[in-house]
């Protein structure tokens, strides 16, 4: 078990035989573990008092009997060298404490030791981004510990266990450093699967698993910047995936399709379904009376290329078009919420046609909320970001957009324009939620729950 040492340097029972330097710098790492039978070479340097080396000085090295010098001994004499350098030899005995290792020669460095058996080396691993997806590089930090205590200046190896995914990693060994922590740049390939990356160090291994996400296609997706302004929810349950299209009709004001599920070829690498287009009420007189889902206005079939990225296919009346998509960054890399919030939101069998996407990543929060406008006529709105009020309150600004003509035609980002349009409130309380809202000097709260599918 480990323990404090206590080291008392006292001038009575510390007899230096010379005290010429006035000052002394470590070149050896101030805090440093050396496992027990392994030696390390502690170094000084020591200058007179006009800061010239401190040439054929007396340094007596001494440490507190976790290990020994060269001599056999906790304590030993060297001559500085024509730059002033003292070093001495040190090997660390078979046992777990902390200690000091001194050189003096009236001037003093000194040096926090741990000394450590390899029996209580243990490997603490975290990842940053805590959960990265396929094709997200992201970093490995692993803390080689003896006990409670870090092991500094220690090195620490990894490597990469392919699976039905797999990883480059740039270097394959890293240097815990005076911080304590060894970190590995990963670069995931853009496979959806599972793979693993063990680390050692001196024997001792510990594999971390990076299993591919339960819901791997679900996210918010678009053309990048260069369509900016339109994208594609995907929200999967299981097997099934519900995903909408928002875009802009040839008025360019927004409009939506959704495909609320479909089937998966046989390699299921593609998913397929029917788009409709529905009608309903207004979404602040909402009459689930008035929706009409309607006939199907087309197909659509989302090709999973990789785990980054997406083809979509579809046919909408006499169009027929591909559009490539990647995911949508939608909020900072930071720590993860302790809930997961990404669903299909709606108002329940009584407000049944409308919804909300909201998808998640980390702590930030996309949503889009599918509707009718006074006409009847499909619209949305966009939450795009928010901040947290409290633990469970999410808070933010309404926008609408108008953009180019989507179907049928190239799409032009420079037409796309997004009005702040009011505020919103999510408040959740474990699997509902209650959203408050104000556009347009309108306000409204509605009763939000997961939708089933």
């Amino acid at each position: 078990m480990l323990f404090r040492a206590l080291l008392a340097l006292c001038a009575a029972c510390i007899p230096f035989a010379a005290e010429a330097a006035a000052s002394a710098v470590a070149l050896t790492p101030q805090k440093l573990g050396v496992l027990g039978g392994d030696s390390r070479v502690f170094s000084a340097r020591f200058f007179d008092a006009q800061g010239n080396p401190a040439v054929g000085e007396n340094v007596q090295f001494l440490n507190d009997a976790c290990g020994f010098f060269s001599n056999g001994s906790p304590v030993i004499t060297v001559l500085t060298d024509s730059t002033g350098t003292a070093s001495a030899t040190f090997t660390a005995r078979q046992q777990g404490i902390t200690c000091w290792v001194v050189a003096s020669a009236g001037a003093q460095v000194r040096w926090d030791v741990l000394t450590y058996t390899i029996g209580l080396v243990h490997l603490e691993t975290s990842l940053s981004p805590p959960l990265p997806r396929p094709g997200e590089p992201f970093v490995l930090t692993v803390r080689p510990k003896a006990g409670p205590y870090p092991l500094y200046e220690t090195d620490v190896t990894a490597r990469v266990i392919a699976g039905s995914a797999s990883a480059f990693l740039p270097i394959d060994t890293a240097g815990s450093g005076q911080g304590g922590s060894a970190t590995f740049n990963v670069v995931p390939d853009h496979r959806v699967g599972d793979y693993e990356i063990e680390v050692a160090y001196r024997g001792l291994t510990k594999r971390v698993a990076m299993r591919a996400p339960q819901a791997p296609w679900q996210d918010m997706w678009w053309g990048g910047q260069a369509e900016n302004g339109w994208g594609v929810s995907i929200v999967q349950h299981r097997d099934t995936l519900f995903s909408v299209i928002y875009a802009y009709d040839e008025s360019g004001l927004p409009t939506w399709y959704v495909m609320p599920g479909g089937q998966w070829d046989e390699a299921r690498t593609a998913f397929s379904g029917a788009l409709y287009r529905p009608q309903g009420s207004p979404y602040d007189a909402y009459d689930a009376d008035d929706f009409v889902v309607g006939e199907p206005v087309g197909s659509a079939k989302l090709n999973l290329v990789d785990g980054m990225h997406i083809a979509l296919d579809y046919s909408i009346g006499a169009t027929s078009a591909r559009k490539s998509l990647t995911r949508q960054d939608i909020g900072l890399v930071d720590t993860p919420l302790p809930m997961n919030l990404a669903d299909m939101w709606w108002g329940g069998a009584a407000q049944n046609g409308w919804g909300m996407a909201m998808l998640q990543q980390y702590r930030s929060l996309f949503t889009v909320w599918f509707t009718y406008d006074s006409t009847g006529a499909p619209t949305w709105f966009v939450m795009s970001s928010g901040f947290w009020s409290d633990a469970s309150t999410y808070e933010g600004r309404i926008h609408r957009t108008t953009g180019a003509h989507w179907l049928g035609t190239a799409y032009d980002p420079r037409v796309f324009r997004a009005t702040d349009v009011g505020a919103f409130r999510m408040r959740f309380a474990g699997e509902t939620a209650t959203f408050d809202y104000t556009i347009g000097g309108r306000s409204g709260t509605m009763p939000l729950s997961r939708q089933p599918f």
